[in-house]
């Protein structure tokens, strides 16, 4: 490798808003000066900045770079975890190498809240008032948030059309409720009630935001009407003072409406003028005696249709209200699968690096074993650098949410070689005559810090890494070229020179060699098997 890459840390927490330096460390490890592009991957260009995209570095140096991240502070900057990717480029060799870290968007959380219209009456005649609660989230989370009202003096009941609702980063919802005064007197003066909703975390109580509204209470009578009714309004006075006051159930509610079993439902109610409370689901009580006005958490264990009936009575008047809510089964979790693994390089020397190709689905936990190392799901290559030398296997194990697991392995050939390379190693000739005896060696090597020439049966002598050598031969011989790196670890190539004997001369007066002639009654001389002609 000429270069190589690293990023500090691989985990970068921000704050939206915020501005986190990041530093890349590139080492040149080449013996030349080089330049480099820096390329940020991955994640919205308008929440990094690389103030210096491509710089210089010299032989050996380890040069230092930093890239900056700033998420807005705006809905859209979703907390979550988001990959990216470093990629650094060789400007002179074009060689380029990737780091990967995870850029971590913390949350916040900004909640808002107002309720049209502002101010409501009631009077003798008019009991509920309709209001609007718009909750907006100006955070960068999702929020399921409880809707809560009360006023000072306690002088209202409140009912929503939902008490929970879940509001997604930027978004805007809007809930209608009714306020009702619990106590609505003939004969008073005007005045004003004020009262506040307030939205709450269900997950985060510190995530809190309320609203103001009112509630003017408008007389019966007004002060001339009252003088000219006085003497009928105190006869309906006495009357109404004496008569038992009515029970009511004012609200009764079960939230969320439907639920999963394994879940808690809320269940609240408020009752007027009841000696007797008592709350059920199906033949079960699960409040009795209770306040008049509460709520209670109750655990579904069971799916299917649930009913929940209040019973509230008083002076022999009893008043029943049932409500029926769905209860679904909880959907299965699927079991995590592992893709195909594959390792590139998956035969390296010792001190190089492997690309490991995965892919991870269901899962929300992955590792790679032997060394526990945390894979993220939703990423699919990791570089790894083994730190010893063997046939290694490598083992990805997935896990889902309700802890089930899967494992793949694949094995990588890992060679502790020797940084010494043998380029050329060569005899002039490889067979030599016997009148001759001498043979040149050539050799070129890099990278050693010793090199060795032994010749067969055992001359072994330290040589140049390039260099030629006229060598003597007695015989058949063996040359073997040994080179030793800074470590000791060796790499050798052998070559094999022949001695042939001398050819003899050639008589260019000697007879050819051939058939022998002569008549049909016989013959003059005999050939024999090795070609010579015998007279």
């Amino acid at each position: 490798m000429s270069f190589s890459v690293q990023l500090t840390p691989d985990l970068i927490p921000v704050e939206p808003g915020a501005t986190t330096p990041v530093s890349v460390l590139v080492v040149n490890k080449s013996d030349e000066a080089d330049r480099f592009e820096l390329e940020i991957e991955g994640v919205d260009p308008e929440w990094t900045a690389v103030p210096v995209p491509v710089f210089g570095a010299e032989p050996g140096e380890t040069h230092t770079e930093r890239i900056f991240f700033k998420p807005s502070r705006a809905s859209e900057s979703l907390a979550g975890n988001y990959p990216f990717a470093v990629r650094i480029r060789s400007l002179i060799s074009g060689e380029s190498k990737t780091v990967q870290a995870v850029l971590e968007v913390k949350t916040f959380n900004h909640v808002s809240m107002e309720i049209s219209p502002k101010k409501g009456f009631y009077s003798v005649w008019r009991k509920k008032n309709t209001f609007a609660a718009v909750v907006v989230n100006l955070g960068n989370s999702e929020h399921t948030l409880q809707l809560i009202g009360n006023d000072p003096e306690d002088a209202c009941a409140y009912e929503f059309e939902t008490e929970q609702l879940t509001v997604a980063p930027g978004q805007q919802r809007e809930v209608e409720f009714t306020a009702m005064p619990t106590h609505r007197p003939i004969f008073a003066g005007g005045r004003l009630i004020g009262f506040s909703i307030t939205a709450r975390g269900v997950d985060h109580p510190s995530v809190v935001s309320s609203a103001q509204a009112q509630l003017e209470q408008r007389p019966f009578l007004t002060p001339t009407g009252l003088i000219l009714t006085f003497i009928v309004a105190v006869v309906i006075g006495l009357w109404y003072l004496m008569k038992p006051k009515p029970l009511e159930i004012v609200s009764f509610n079960v939230s969320p409406p439907v639920a999963t079993k394994g879940d808690k439902v809320t269940v609240s109610w408020n009752v007027a003028q009841a000696t007797h409370t008592r709350v059920m689901v199906g033949t079960e009580v699960i409040a009795d005696n209770a306040e008049p006005t509460g709520h209670i958490q109750y655990p579904l264990a069971k799916s299917g249709s649930v009913n929940f009936k209040l019973i509230a009575s008083n002076d022999g008047q009893q008043q029943i209200k049932n409500i029926q809510i769905n209860v679904n089964e909880p959907e299965s979790v699927p079991d995590p699968e592992i893709g195909p693994l594959e390792a590139k390089p998956n035969h390296l020397k010792l001190g190089g690096s492997f690309e490991l190709d995965y892919t991870v689905s269901n899962a929300v936990k992955a590792t790679l074993e032997p060394a526990d190392t945390p894979l993220d799901p939703t990423l699919n290559r990791m570089e790894i650098t083994p730190v010893r030398s063997g046939v290694l296997e490598y083992t990805v194990v997935a896990t889902n949410k309700d802890g089930k697991s899967v494992s793949k392995s694949i094995k990588v050939t890992v060679d502790d070689v020797s940084d010494a390379t043998i380029i050329a190693f060569s005899p002039s000739n490889v067979s030599v005559p016997a009148s001759v005896g001498k043979v040149t060696l050539s050799w070129q090597v890099t990278g050693a810090a010793r090199v060795e020439l032994t010749s067969n049966p055992g001359d072994t002598q330290q040589v140049e890494p390039s260099s030629n050598l006229v060598v003597s031969m007695t015989a058949k011989t063996t040359f073997t070229l040994t080179a030793y790196d800074g470590k000791g670890r060796k790499t050798s190539q052998s070559r094999v020179v022949d001695l042939v004997p001398d050819q003899p001369p050639t008589d260019p007066n000697a007879p050819p060699v051939g058939p022998p002639t002569g008549d049909k009654g016989g013959t003059t001389g005999t050939a024999n098997t090795t070609g010579n002609l015998r007279i």
